[in-house]
């Protein structure tokens, strides 16, 4: 019997073509998104510098994760632009050093602040528990920040002072990781700390039962040793039941 031929696959719609005024106002649009993202994160970043020793890394956390989204919506923005229709080429460029500055300002803000936040907490005396990995996270954000100091827009003296600040963050948050150890693995199998250290598991793995050999032909199999008696419970005499009298409320009373 010859099987009946596959249905023919279904092609997926043609994306919408997108004119020259509409994706010149999507460019726009996102351009003032990333403008409002770049006011917010510096408000974000004064926050954290108030009170570094109460709360600060908690502060701090929220400006990163503001400033991580910027770079994000950047890259759409770029992506945007790169898929720009011929219409808009008078547009394209100043539209890209407005991304460009934009981006730009957000990096030099991100490593100023930084800067300026991890001077102070390096030297908090009491630091809270659970530091040792956030900052391992942040130090990672740190590095993948430090790669967009690479781009030629960087060159020049600000570039490689901003170079030497980022390099200077990330020994002051390894300082910070050394004063405080990491947080128990309580896993069963090893796992990888923020610096790449393997952190052994607090829990000892599971023990396989012993395999007993076979039995002897003639003898019954080996049973398993016998747990051994528990111990006679003895009654805490506190804990002892009596009769409710006036007389007792009275001895009571006496002791």
């Amino acid at each position: 019997m010859i099987g009946r031929p596959p249905p023919p696959r279904r092609q997926a719609p043609a994306a919408p073509m997108v004119s020259a005024a509409q994706r010149q106002r999507e460019v726009a649009k996102l351009l003032m998104q990333l403008d409002a993202m770049l006011k917010k994160a510096g408000e974000l970043a004064a926050a954290a510098r108030e009170r570094v020793s109460v709360g600060g890394m908690g502060r701090y956390r929220k400006f990163t994760r503001k400033v991580r989204d910027f770079f994000a919506l950047a890259a759409v923005t770029q992506e945007r632009l790169d898929a720009a229709p011929s219409e808009m080429e008078e547009l394209i460029g100043p539209m890209t050093t407005a991304l460009e500055r934009l981006h730009a300002r957000m990096v030099v803000l991100f490593v100023e602040e930084s800067a300026a936040f991890f001077a102070t907490f390096v030297r908090v005396k009491a630091l809270p528990i659970g530091t040792h990995e956030v900052c391992g996270v942040e130090l990672r954000g740190l590095i993948e920040i430090r790669k967009f100091l690479d781009d030629p827009l960087y060159d020049g003296e600000r570039g490689q002072h901003l170079r030497a600040q980022t390099d200077r963050i990330a020994q002051l948050i390894r300082m910070v990781m050394d004063r405080i150890p990491p947080l128990p693995d309580f896993g069963d199998a090893p796992s990888i700390g923020p610096r790449g250290a393997v952190n052994k598991p607090v829990r000892a793995p599971a023990r396989r039962p012993a395999v007993q050999g076979p039995a002897v032909q003639g003898q019954p199999p080996a049973r398993p040793a016998a747990p051994p008696p528990a111990p006679p419970h003895v009654q805490d005499p506190r804990l002892e039941v009596r009769p409710l009298t006036l007389d007792s409320l009275g001895e009571d009373d006496e002791r």
